[in-house]
């Protein structure tokens, strides 16, 4: 069975949100991590399904953080 999810890029980040009513910027959000990963459709259902999956979902997230503070 594949992962339920594979790191395609993670970054460190400076995020300024923009209102998207307004066009405003919103409060700086501070340093932090832009993350992009890749979910198989044959894994989508399970994102959500229950704690173990919501963990496994974490547990890829954490590790390319780590990564990228490396």
């Amino acid at each position: 069975m594949a992962n339920i999810a594979y790191t395609m890029q993670c970054n460190p980040s400076n995020v300024w949100p923009v209102d998207p009513d307004t066009g405003e910027d919103l409060e700086d959000l501070g340093d932090g991590y832009t993350v992009v990963i890749y979910v198989p459709e044959s894994r989508r259902d399970d994102v959500d399904r229950n704690d173990t999956t919501r963990r496994e979902l974490t547990a890829v997230i954490e590790a390319a953080i780590a990564a990228a503070e490396g």
